[in-house]
Protein backbone atom coordinates (compact mmCIF):
# COMPACT_ATOMS: atom_id res chain seq x y z
CA UNK A 1 0.00 0.00 0.00
CA UNK A 2 2.76 2.43 0.95
CA UNK A 3 4.74 1.63 -2.20
CA UNK A 4 1.89 2.68 -4.50
CA UNK A 5 0.70 5.68 -2.47
CA UNK A 6 3.52 8.10 -3.28
CA UNK A 7 3.66 7.39 -7.04
CA UNK A 8 -0.12 7.80 -7.11
CA UNK A 9 0.13 11.10 -5.22
CA UNK A 10 2.81 12.32 -7.63
CA UNK A 11 0.59 11.38 -10.58
CA UNK A 12 -2.35 13.28 -9.09
CA UNK A 13 -0.21 16.37 -8.44
CA UNK A 14 1.26 16.28 -11.94
CA UNK A 15 -2.23 16.01 -13.44
CA UNK A 16 -3.42 18.98 -11.37
CA UNK A 17 -0.47 21.11 -12.49
CA UNK A 18 -1.09 20.27 -16.15
CA UNK A 19 -4.79 21.06 -15.73
CA UNK A 20 -4.05 24.39 -14.07
CA UNK A 21 -1.61 25.32 -16.80
CA UNK A 22 -4.20 24.59 -19.45
CA UNK A 23 -7.07 26.41 -17.73
CA UNK A 24 -5.44 29.52 -16.28
CA UNK A 25 -5.17 32.31 -18.86
CA UNK A 26 -1.71 33.42 -19.94
CA UNK A 27 -0.38 36.30 -17.91
CA UNK A 28 -2.74 35.77 -14.97
CA UNK A 29 -1.32 36.84 -11.65
CA UNK A 30 -3.24 35.14 -8.86
CA UNK A 31 -3.78 37.27 -5.77
CA UNK A 32 -2.80 40.54 -7.45
CA UNK A 33 -5.36 43.18 -8.36
CA UNK A 34 -4.62 45.77 -11.01
CA UNK A 35 -5.98 49.22 -10.27
CA UNK A 36 -7.01 51.37 -13.23
CA UNK A 37 -7.78 55.05 -12.78
CA UNK A 38 -10.45 57.31 -14.25
CA UNK A 39 -10.58 61.07 -13.78
CA UNK A 40 -14.35 61.00 -13.65
CA UNK A 41 -15.60 62.10 -17.08
CA UNK A 42 -17.78 59.84 -19.23
CA UNK A 43 -14.88 59.51 -21.66
CA UNK A 44 -12.48 58.53 -18.89
CA UNK A 45 -14.95 56.03 -17.46
CA UNK A 46 -15.33 54.43 -20.90
CA UNK A 47 -11.56 54.19 -21.34
CA UNK A 48 -11.09 52.72 -17.87
CA UNK A 49 -13.78 50.12 -18.54
CA UNK A 50 -12.23 49.23 -21.91
CA UNK A 51 -8.90 48.58 -20.20
CA UNK A 52 -10.48 46.77 -17.27
CA UNK A 53 -12.53 44.39 -19.39
CA UNK A 54 -9.74 43.78 -21.89
CA UNK A 55 -7.27 42.87 -19.14
CA UNK A 56 -9.64 40.77 -17.02
CA UNK A 57 -11.08 38.88 -20.00
CA UNK A 58 -7.74 38.16 -21.67
CA UNK A 59 -5.64 37.38 -18.58
CA UNK A 60 -8.02 36.43 -15.77
CA UNK A 61 -6.42 39.08 -13.56
CA UNK A 62 -8.64 40.88 -11.05
CA UNK A 63 -9.09 44.53 -11.99
CA UNK A 64 -10.48 47.45 -9.99
CA UNK A 65 -11.46 50.85 -11.42
CA UNK A 66 -10.89 53.84 -9.15
CA UNK A 67 -12.14 57.36 -9.86
CA UNK A 68 -10.12 60.52 -9.16
CA UNK A 69 -11.04 64.20 -9.16
CA UNK A 70 -8.28 65.22 -11.55
CA UNK A 71 -5.28 64.12 -13.60
CA UNK A 72 -3.05 65.51 -10.86
CA UNK A 73 -4.69 63.26 -8.27
CA UNK A 74 -4.44 60.20 -10.52
CA UNK A 75 -0.81 60.98 -11.30
CA UNK A 76 0.04 61.34 -7.60
CA UNK A 77 -1.59 57.98 -6.90
CA UNK A 78 0.39 56.44 -9.76
CA UNK A 79 3.65 57.71 -8.28
CA UNK A 80 2.74 56.27 -4.86
CA UNK A 81 1.96 52.87 -6.44
CA UNK A 82 -1.64 53.07 -5.28
CA UNK A 83 -2.60 53.03 -8.97
CA UNK A 84 -1.21 50.88 -11.79
CA UNK A 85 -2.36 52.74 -14.87
CA UNK A 86 -4.78 55.27 -16.31
CA UNK A 87 -5.34 57.08 -19.59
CA UNK A 88 -3.71 60.51 -19.75
CA UNK A 89 -3.61 63.16 -22.48
CA UNK A 90 -0.28 64.27 -23.91
CA UNK A 91 -0.97 68.00 -23.52
CA UNK A 92 -2.05 67.55 -19.92
CA UNK A 93 1.02 65.46 -19.17
CA UNK A 94 3.39 68.01 -20.70
CA UNK A 95 1.87 71.25 -19.40
CA UNK A 96 -0.04 70.39 -16.21
CA UNK A 97 1.93 67.43 -14.83
CA UNK A 98 5.48 68.16 -16.01
CA UNK A 99 5.00 71.98 -16.15
CA UNK A 100 6.82 71.97 -19.47
CA UNK A 101 6.50 74.24 -22.47
CA UNK A 102 3.56 73.68 -24.80
CA UNK A 103 4.42 71.67 -27.93
CA UNK A 104 2.12 72.04 -30.92
CA UNK A 105 3.29 69.07 -32.99
CA UNK A 106 1.37 65.96 -31.78
CA UNK A 107 4.15 63.44 -32.47
CA UNK A 108 6.88 65.62 -30.96
CA UNK A 109 4.66 66.19 -27.91
CA UNK A 110 4.00 62.48 -27.45
CA UNK A 111 7.70 61.67 -27.72
CA UNK A 112 8.60 64.44 -25.25
CA UNK A 113 6.21 63.31 -22.52
CA UNK A 114 7.03 59.65 -23.17
CA UNK A 115 10.76 60.25 -22.75
CA UNK A 116 10.46 62.45 -19.66
CA UNK A 117 8.01 60.15 -17.88
CA UNK A 118 10.26 57.18 -18.63
CA UNK A 119 13.53 58.78 -17.57
CA UNK A 120 12.39 60.83 -14.57
CA UNK A 121 9.24 59.17 -13.23
CA UNK A 122 9.61 55.46 -14.12
CA UNK A 123 6.30 55.62 -15.95
CA UNK A 124 5.62 54.30 -19.44
CA UNK A 125 3.37 55.87 -22.07
CA UNK A 126 1.93 53.15 -24.30
CA UNK A 127 0.53 53.61 -27.81
CA UNK A 128 -1.97 56.47 -28.29
CA UNK A 129 -5.53 55.18 -28.47
CA UNK A 130 -6.26 57.09 -31.66
CA UNK A 131 -8.05 60.33 -30.85
CA UNK A 132 -7.18 63.83 -29.69
CA UNK A 133 -9.20 65.49 -26.92
CA UNK A 134 -8.62 69.25 -27.16
CA UNK A 135 -11.13 70.02 -24.38
CA UNK A 136 -8.75 68.84 -21.68
CA UNK A 137 -5.53 70.66 -22.61
CA UNK A 138 -4.52 74.32 -22.89
CA UNK A 139 -5.61 75.98 -26.22
CA UNK A 140 -3.35 74.88 -29.24
CA UNK A 141 -1.78 72.04 -27.41
CA UNK A 142 -2.46 68.54 -28.75
CA UNK A 143 -4.00 66.04 -26.36
CA UNK A 144 -3.68 62.49 -27.60
CA UNK A 145 -5.12 59.94 -25.20
CA UNK A 146 -2.75 57.13 -24.20
CA UNK A 147 -2.39 54.70 -21.28
CA UNK A 148 0.31 55.52 -18.72
CA UNK A 149 1.59 52.55 -16.71
CA UNK A 150 4.01 52.05 -13.83
CA UNK A 151 7.23 50.29 -14.84
CA UNK A 152 7.03 47.88 -11.93
CA UNK A 153 3.51 46.92 -13.01
CA UNK A 154 4.84 46.01 -16.45
CA UNK A 155 7.57 43.92 -14.81
CA UNK A 156 4.97 41.97 -12.84
CA UNK A 157 2.81 41.52 -15.95
CA UNK A 158 5.24 41.05 -18.88
CA UNK A 159 2.45 40.63 -21.46
CA UNK A 160 0.46 43.65 -20.28
CA UNK A 161 1.98 46.27 -22.57
CA UNK A 162 1.40 44.17 -25.67
CA UNK A 163 -2.19 43.51 -24.63
CA UNK A 164 -3.04 47.15 -23.87
CA UNK A 165 -1.37 48.25 -27.10
CA UNK A 166 -4.07 46.35 -28.99
CA UNK A 167 -6.16 49.46 -28.27
CA UNK A 168 -3.51 51.60 -29.97
CA UNK A 169 -5.13 53.48 -32.85
CA UNK A 170 -8.39 51.59 -32.30
CA UNK A 171 -10.58 54.58 -31.39
CA UNK A 172 -10.63 57.69 -33.57
CA UNK A 173 -12.54 60.86 -32.65
CA UNK A 174 -15.86 59.86 -34.31
CA UNK A 175 -15.72 56.43 -32.64
CA UNK A 176 -15.09 58.04 -29.25
CA UNK A 177 -18.05 60.36 -29.79
CA UNK A 178 -20.27 57.39 -30.60
CA UNK A 179 -19.13 55.57 -27.48
CA UNK A 180 -19.85 58.63 -25.32
CA UNK A 181 -23.32 59.00 -26.89
CA UNK A 182 -24.12 55.34 -26.21
CA UNK A 183 -22.80 55.58 -22.66
CA UNK A 184 -25.24 58.41 -21.95
CA UNK A 185 -28.16 56.00 -22.24
CA UNK A 186 -26.62 52.62 -21.42
CA UNK A 187 -24.38 50.95 -18.86
CA UNK A 188 -20.80 52.10 -19.54
CA UNK A 189 -19.31 48.66 -18.92
CA UNK A 190 -21.79 47.12 -21.37
CA UNK A 191 -20.91 49.72 -24.01
CA UNK A 192 -17.18 49.07 -23.51
CA UNK A 193 -17.63 45.29 -23.65
CA UNK A 194 -19.61 45.49 -26.89
CA UNK A 195 -16.94 47.66 -28.49
CA UNK A 196 -14.26 45.13 -27.57
CA UNK A 197 -16.37 42.26 -28.89
CA UNK A 198 -17.10 44.08 -32.14
CA UNK A 199 -13.37 44.68 -32.58
CA UNK A 200 -12.64 41.02 -31.74
CA UNK A 201 -10.42 42.13 -28.87
CA UNK A 202 -12.19 39.80 -26.43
Amino acid sequence: MKKTFFPLLALVLASFILFAAAVLPAGACVGKTLVIGSTGTVQQDILAQLLSILISERTGTSVKVQRFDSSAAAHASLLKADLDLYVEYTGVGQVEILHGAAISDPEALYQAVKDTYNQELNLVWLKPIGFDEPRVAPAGVAAQAAPVVRKDTLKKFPALARLINKLGGAIDAPAMQRLEAKAAGENIAAVARQFLKDGQLI
